[in-house]
């Protein structure tokens, strides 16, 4: 048995509230890779992009969402990757500093 047909005023507001989300989640992505804006950031664009594809996303939309949650997942690879093979920079960076305080 279908589904029964949602009004076309709750569609609209399932495609906006997609919409939104998508947008906030390509814009969050690519504002991961500027510092001080934290891997956080990558995380949410990546939430807000599911969220995005859970509702009823356009073409357009089901892009952009899947472009965010390419470039939080990079964001976050790249991160780790780095304080994986960096550790004992890292370490001597630290031990540095806490001599300065």
């Amino acid at each position: 048995m279908p589904a029964p047909a949602t009004p076309p005023d709750q569609q609209a507001l399932q495609r906006g509230r997609s919409e939104g989300f998508a947008i906030a989640a390509v814009a969050l992505g690519a504002l991961s890779f500027i510092q001080l804006l934290g891997t956080e950031k990558a995380l949410l664009a990546i939430v807000l992009a599911v969220l995005a594809l859970r509702g009823l996303p356009s073409p357009r939309n089901r892009t952009q969402s899947r472009i965010a949650i390419a470039l939080g997942v990079l964001y976050i690879a790249i991160t780790a990757t780095t304080l994986i093979l960096f550790r004992d920079r890292l370490a001597g960076l630290i031990e540095l500093l806490q001599t300065l305080g």
